[in-house]
């Protein structure tokens, strides 16, 4: 899935402004020097995955100030360039060969209104991505550009099968006193392996060189300001191990200068990104819990409008003033909590998923003694008084 902090990390932004002036100090004098906009260049972002059953080739053009960019939409995953702020390149020849073809199958561009938007897509039925195979992508575009670029797609042990990897696995972590162990077998030609966790702040990776790794429940997300917890207590977080090619790799580890893309490796040529692949080892879902501590660490109940609700809570992160809390719907599936506490005014964020993006209700109230008060908001539409009573921890 593409997700909007992909595009932005692809965006290599050139200066925005149509014509620059720089000012150059010679005695007393001043000289203004104009800078012609630069040309446009094509921006390339695709990984093959053998598990999945598309592949996506997102295409955009470097922003040069030639259009106007409205950062301000909601993130489609289907027209993600465009909706992350960048300007997609339509109509273009996307092909993708394997090492015996000289025709290619040509990737279907997605249009969303009636609109191209980029993204490119070779289902698994035209193209069957296979580990350990090498593939090659060629790309014409409608104003004659040609970019091309070439991957090893990461191998696998005998007896392989399509999407077992994806498969995720149920895991349990209590945070205060576990430590995540995970291990996997090397993959010969993989030039790294990638640990990713989801997480509300947005997504904690890392590199490893190893087939062992140690992840505590105490870990910190620095990509993140104020370096938020990783593991949120009450949520379900997706764990995945790939391995990943000399490409992704490289691509992944190198910087971008915001105004010309210098030192980002790229692996196209006549363009600028990545043409890469990478294979799922692992998948965890991690339910995340805690000890009880703080009087907030209970289950509690009530109702919203004229629905039941139960959820389970915790003190997050206690701070001098303000604490954070987290936590999770318990009668509705995939709906997280986050919030905060100060003093006895406390404010409940109910996510549709694990991201702080996905609100869909929020509750402001006060924590009195075994009762939580206060007014449900869904959607801007009250629904009266809330009134939730605390009730020994149920079984997580």
């Amino acid at each position: 899935m593409v997700t909007r902090s992909m595009m932005q990390r692809l965006r290599l932004a050139v200066s925005g402004a149509t014509v620059a002036t720089i000012s150059l100090a010679a005695g007393c004098e001043l000289a203004n020097v104009s800078v012609a906009t630069p040309r446009p260049r094509v921006i390339v972002h695709a990984i093959l995955n053998p598990d999945a059953a598309e592949q996506v080739i997102l295409l955009e053009s470097s922003l040069t100030g030639r259009v106007s960019i409205n950062d301000t939409v909601r993130f489609n995953p289907l027209d993600p360039v465009r909706t992350a702020g960048g300007e997609p390149i339509s109509d273009a020849d996307v092909r993708v060969f394997d090492a015996r073809d000289s025709v290619g199958v040509r990737a279907v561009e997605t249009r969303v209104g009636g609109r191209g938007t980029g993204r490119y897509t070779v289902s698994r039925q035209a193209l069957a991505v296979l580990p350990g195979a090498r593939y090659r992508l060629r790309i014409s575009t409608a104003d004659g550009a040609l970019v091309t670029g070439e991957t090893l797609v990461p191998s696998a042990p005998p007896g392989w099968v399509f999407g077992a990897s994806e498969l995720p696995v149920s895991a349990t972590l209590t945070r205060s006193t576990d430590t995540l162990r995970l291990s996997w077998s090397p993959v010969p030609d993989a030039e790294n392996y990638v640990i990713r966790i989801e997480t509300p702040d947005g997504p904690w990776f890392l590199f490893s060189d190893s087939t062992r790794f140690a992840l505590a429940g105490s870990l910190r997300n620095f990509f993140t300001g104020g370096l938020p917890s990783v593991w949120y207590p009450g949520f379900v977080q997706s764990l995945v191990v790939t391995a990943v090619d000399k490409n992704s790799y490289d691509y992944n580890r190198s910087g971008n200068d915001p105004f010309g893309g210098s030192g980002l490796i790229s692996s196209v040529q006549g363009g600028l990104g990545l043409f890469g692949s990478s294979r799922s080892l692992l998948r965890r879902d991690v339910a995340v819990r805690d000890l009880d501590r703080a009087p907030l660490d209970a289950t509690w109940q009530g109702t919203a409008g004229a629905t039941s609700v139960e959820m389970d809570l915790w003190l997050e992160t206690a701070g001098p003033t303000i604490s954070s809390v987290s936590g999770r719907i318990r009668t509705s599936a995939n709906r997280f909590v986050v919030g905060t506490l100060q003093g006895e005014n406390i404010r409940l964020v109910t996510l549709a998923g694990i991201s702080r993006r996905d609100t869909v209700s929020a509750l402001v109230g006060r924590l009195a003694g075994d009762s939580i008060v206060g007014t449900y908001n869904a959607r801007f539409s009250t629904t009266g008084p809330t009134v939730f009573r605390r009730r020994p921890r149920a079984a997580f």
